[in-house]
């Protein structure tokens, strides 16, 4: 066989497009894997369920479709904007919940919820149907995750992660004057029994007064809510701003402690707002029979002594293991109240957050007492940016306690002295796995020292057979409290009684 050498120009001008070349030259082109079905004619099966998605809000079929397959096709192509109405009562499937959430919140992923479909997925068929949109697995069966397996893996369903985003978002931007009772009560009746977790991050003002929407007709719909976060203050105000966003009304705090005596909340969160020591002491009344209640916060609020001394009393008479204060106006006869309420047997508080309090070495001296002479149920205390100075009864503390486990002292002026006494304090201890005395002026040193004998504490706790055992020393003193304070502790919620007796019988004059 003779091969050419030569090729005739009008071949090569035939063979060879010039303008295709040039548009080519240096890109990478690849095949579109998602239209590989463009082409295949649809079958009656997809021609019916498209028919049913299309006229779904006039006539919602889905149970009454017989086979699964068919029904968790009809939820990959229903509409995502179908009204609540018919989608809450009718549709349980994670499918479409998690089409509806992902396409309204892209960036907002909720925590613990399973990022996959909760159905398993489809490949094949053995009628030849082609796989759904969302396939990725590499099953060949379908089937439904049934509720009681959600509840054993403690996962929470794209259906509650819709319905209380929903929520959240409408309550965030409704403005008092745009009140409806009856839209509420029809919002609570739909979404009241999936809504586990509310989380206000900000609450609409009115244009003339501070007052915001009351809360208690929302609250007591939701009948499983378990979690309730709030932040009374408005967060974007644009040229419209007033002190009136800063500011909350006593009658808000009446309506939201009225909705909180009808339900059972697990933690409870007040952040950021104006709330001083009567409206605490409001609220902490209403919660006084949330049995379950594990989780109290009131961090960046305008807290003095007085709420200090009803939180002490709130924490004798409830069950709280979490009590986070942070950034408040606490001082030392807050702290003597606490430490308190520390030693006593009622008390299960295990978190003790104060940082940014201005407690000083006083009432850090008092919070050192209870737990040198035995206190065991402290597990985690932050005393960041609190103004303690040299405080000796901080190294009798850490020499003396064998189960605070997490201690911060960061940006507290201890000075170089305070360095040694830490270090003679953590001869004896062995529970500490985190001690941060960052911005201390602490020497270089010392402070390495400590981060060495820390780091050998959690050593030994990943390793019990190596573990010492904790040398427990008496303790100099005992824990005294003054008869006033004592009596202050106990009468914490009755001055708010007397004072709303005072208001209704100036109101029936």
């Amino acid at each position: 066989m003779r091969i050419p050498i030569t090729i005739n120009k009008n071949t090569l001008k035939t063979y060879n497009d010039y303008d295709t070349n040039k548009k080519i030259i240096n890109t990478l082109q690849s095949n579109n894997l998602e239209e590989w079905d463009k082409e295949i004619p649809k079958n009656l099966q997809e021609i019916c369920l498209e028919t049913i998605a299309k006229n779904w809000e006039a006539k919602p079929l889905l149970d009454e479709i017989p086979l699964t397959i068919d029904q968790c096709l009809l939820l990959d192509i229903l509409p995502t904007e179908l009204p609540l109405g018919l989608t809450i009562p009718k549709i349980n499937d994670d499918i479409y919940w998690k089409r509806c959430y992902l396409q309204r919140w892209p960036k907002l992923i909720p925590e613990n919820v399973s990022l996959d479909i909760q159905i398993s997925e489809i490949v094949k068929v053995n009628n030849g149907s082609r796989k759904s949109s969302t396939t990725n697995s590499a099953s060949s069966q379908r089937s439904r995750k049934s509720s009681q397996e959600q509840q054993k893996s403690n996962k929470r369903t794209w259906k509650e992660c819709f319905l209380e985003m929903h929520l959240r978002e409408y309550l965030e931007k409704l403005k008092p004057e745009d009140y409806d009772a009856e839209k509420i009560k029809e919002l609570s009746d739909l979404c009241g029994i999936y809504v586990k977790i509310l989380e206000l991050r900000e609450l609409q003002s009115s244009e003339n007064s501070p007052s915001r929407i009351p809360l208690n007709a929302i609250v007591t719909g939701l009948e499983n809510l378990t979690e309730l976060s709030i932040c009374f203050k408005q967060t974007y105000v644009g040229e419209k701003f007033s002190w009136n966003i800063l500011k909350i009304t006593l009658q808000d705090i009446k309506l939201l402690a009225k909705g909180l005596e009808k339900i059972h909340l697990k933690i409870f969160r007040l952040r950021n707002s104006d709330i001083d020591d009567e409206k605490m002491i409001r609220i902490l009344k209403s919660l006084l029979k949330h049995d379950e209640l594990h989780t109290l916060d009131f961090s960046h609020c305008k807290i003095s002594d007085e709420g200090g001394v009803a939180l002490s009393k709130f924490c004798l008479l409830n069950s709280v293991n979490t009590l986070v204060l942070a950034n408040n106006q606490i001082g030392t006869k807050g702290m003597e109240a606490l430490s308190y309420v520390i030693c006593q047997s009622a008390c299960r508080l295990s978190t003790l957050d104060l940082k940014l309090n201005p407690i000083g070495n006083e009432g850090a001296n008092h919070l050192m007492k209870p737990l040198t002479i035995g206190v065991r149920n402290i597990k985690n205390l932050y005393l960041s940016g609190c103004g303690i100075r040299h405080l000796p009864s901080l190294g009798e503390m850490i020499e003396h306690n064998s189960s605070l486990e997490q201690l911060n002292l960061s940006n507290n002026s201890l000075g170089e002295e305070m360095g040694k006494i830490l270090l003679q304090g953590l001869r004896y201890n062995t529970s500490l796995t985190k001690l941060d005395v960052r911005m201390c002026k602490l020497l270089s040193m010392d402070e390495f020292e400590i981060l060495r004998r820390i780091n050998n504490n959690k050593l030994a706790k990943r390793c019990p057979r190596t573990m010492k055992k904790p040398i427990i020393i008496e303790p100099q003193y005992n824990f005294y409290i003054s008869e006033e304070l004592l009596n202050e502790i106990e009468s914490a919620f009755e001055k708010i009684d007397e004072n709303e007796e005072a208001v209704d019988e100036v109101e029936q004059t």
